[in-house]
């Protein structure tokens, strides 16, 4: 009897994941599509296949669904860079992991690109909310790694890491939340895999050049 109400709980809680994780997936593709203010319950509902009060059972509110679209997206974004980085590894490949991993994130979620536009137009009321402890994950996971490299003398000891991830950001984003813009510009197609790596290894250039010593061990 114990074990049969244990596969009941299992159940329930494996669709309830299921619907939750529908319910972002649909949300992600309409906030990115409309915005925050454009979007409707009842589109992410019929899109998701779920009862509108399910919704707001599962996150509240449209405000805190759109919250935790990005929550979600910035959590993969630290999965991938934290996996990419392997202490006792040579810095600068620790780095063009991370890098690499960040840069080809937002090439395959345009609807990521497209939310973080969203922000930028309405000041960034509500990713206010995430990218702080975004950032402070990533400063007390990957600070062992710089202080490795200045002590290894790869990386230059008067490197902050806040302004380094904040260049990486810059850098890779505005790429893709640009594209548009520059695309005419350029005869070869932004998207193509000739043109990620090419952009890609440009960003690495001037990352190094930034915060990598010049008399780095082995050189």
């Amino acid at each position: 009897m114990q074990q049969e109400t244990l596969q009941k709980e299992d159940g329930r809680e494996h669709r309830s994941e299921a619907s939750r994780a529908r319910i972002l997936n649909a949300a992600t593709e309409i906030f990115a599509q409309k915005g925050p203010e454009g979007t409707r319950v009842d589109e992410i509902a019929e899109k998701a296949g779920i009862n509108k009060r399910m919704l707001y059972h599962y996150f509240g509110s449209k405000e805190d669904l759109y919250v935790e679209v990005l929550r979600n997206n910035y959590d993969k974004i630290f999965t991938l860079s934290k996996k990419a980085f392997k202490l006792g590894d040579n810095p600068k490949e620790n780095v063009t992991r991370a890098v690499r991993a960040y840069f080809y994130f937002l090439a395959q979620n345009k609807e990521f690109v497209r939310l973080t536009s969203w922000e930028a137009l309405s000041g960034g009321r509500f990713i206010g909310k995430v990218i702080p402890q975004f950032f402070d994950l990533v400063e007390l996971e990957f600070g062992d790694i710089i202080k490795d490299g200045i002590q290894r003398k790869f990386i230059s000891p008067d490197t902050d890491i806040r302004q380094v991830l904040l260049s990486v950001q810059a850098l890779c984003l505005a790429y893709f939340n640009r594209r548009e813009l520059v695309q005419p510009l350029w005869r070869e197609d932004m998207l193509s895999e000739e043109m990620l790596e090419a952009r890609l290894q440009h960003i690495l250039n001037l990352i190094f050049e930034g915060i990598f010593s010049h008399k780095q061990e082995g050189e």
